[in-house]
């Protein structure tokens, strides 16, 4: 297993949240990231990132995930990995990141959506201790369907290293 730094993101690791995300086929705009990552931002994300520890490596942001808060319930947002660090275990060692910080505000459970199409996240969250709890048809502008999955906090990891 890969064993990064954890830490909360700031403005200066947008190029690499913008990096992480250039690949995908949707993604929050770079306004809005800017926007929650400002210091006199109002939001109610928090940004975590995994960094490698080695300093010769060309991008120092291996992952990022976004928790935002719903009452005592706190939402996983994103979770992404570069894909050159991907099944490295960084998104186990995020989500456990994203459990303290959760437990840390008083939340009782996490909650996400994954698309159905997705069994390699399907099987990492599922190793992490959340069930599956319905479907939300056509959830994603394609159309595709969202599993709608939660786990108590704190998280229990079942992911091996």
């Amino acid at each position: 297993m890969f064993v990064p730094d954890i830490n909360f993101l700031t403005l200066n690791d947008l190029p690499g949240i913008l990096r992480i995300n250039a690949g995908l086929s949707w993604s929050w705009p770079e306004e809005v990231i800017r926007s929650d990552l400002s210091q006199d931002s109002n939001s109610e994300l928090s940004y975590i990132g995994a960094f490698a520890t080695n300093p010769s490596m060309e991008a120092p942001l291996l992952g990022y995930a976004v928790l935002g808060r719903e009452k005592r319930l706190g939402v996983l947002m994103a979770l992404l990995v570069d894909k050159h660090f991907q099944r490295r275990g960084i998104g186990s060692q995020l989500l456990l990141a994203v459990s303290d910080c959760a437990v840390y505000l008083n939340m009782k459970r996490l909650i996400l959506r994954v698309r159905k199409s997705n069994v390699a996240a399907i099987a990492l969250y599922s190793a992490m201790s959340f069930t599956s709890e319905r479907v939300r048809q056509g959830y994603y502008s394609n159309g595709e369907d969202a599993i709608v999955m939660s786990a108590k906090l704190p998280l229990i990891s079942g992911v091996r290293s």
